[in-house]
């Protein structure tokens, strides 16, 4: 099923527009200095809720992507696609300095070759599809149905990770729930040292400020 399944979207459910969407989708290079100006500015400028969202996303992926996900990588060892089968159509941009310039340059698209001999893989998890349910969780957390938009681009990436060739559809599944796992409790856990600290350390600042999500919304 898993093979079925990632030869549809790879090789069957394919067309250029869809080459160029999803590769600039899945390029962190591309999307890492819009990401970071965001962060600044949200932290710069954004009120407690908003500064409290961008603190609990990045400490949440901190634990997640340094630590979770390359350990399980390395403990898995399970081989990406186009290192454990021939022909599975490689998508991506070109290598561009700012990479941001590569996505009106033509998609690279390519074959696989067989395998040969012993592959280290680094295919599960999905280090994209969990930063950014963690990401979609958090801001649903934070800020409700806005905040739900961001399921949109999440599910994009999320989707171009297999369409790319890059991971097997049941590697950005669990990545997906795991994600979201890991973004209920680790943010439940911040909130509650918040409540549990804040009292003691900074009682004005915590009075105007019982919780980390903010008002309550009715």
């Amino acid at each position: 099923m898993d093979k079925t399944l990632l030869l549809f979207i790879n090789r069957e459910w394919t067309n250029p527009f869809l080459d160029r969407l999803m590769a600039s989708f899945t390029s962190f290079a591309v999307w890492m200095p819009f990401l970071l100006l965001a962060a600044l500015v949200l932290l710069w400028r954004g009120n407690f809720q908003v500064r409290s969202f961008v603190v609990v996303t990045l400490l949440t992926i901190a634990c997640t992507d340094g630590v979770f996900t390359q350990f399980m990588k390395k403990l898995v060892n399970r081989p990406r696609p186009n290192q454990a089968l021939a022909e599975v159509r490689e998508v991506s941009l070109e290598k561009t300095k700012p990479a941001i310039l590569a996505v009106w340059q033509p998609v690279q698209v390519s074959l696989s070759k067989p395998p040969e001999g012993p592959v280290t893989g680094r295919s599960f998890p999905s280090g994209h599809a969990m930063n950014n349910s963690i990401i979609a969780t958090l801001a649903i957390l934070f800020f409700g149905r806005l905040g739900a938009l961001y399921v949109i681009p999440a599910a994009i990436v999320a989707y171009s990770r297999i369409y790319c060739g890059s991971h097997w559809p049941s590697d950005v599944l669990v990545s997906l729930i795991l994600g979201i796992g890991f973004s209920l409790i680790l943010a439940s856990t911040f909130n509650l040292l918040y409540e549990r600290l804040a009292p003691k350390w900074f009682p004005d600042f915590y009075h105007r400020h019982r919780s980390l999500f903010g008002a309550p919304r009715s």
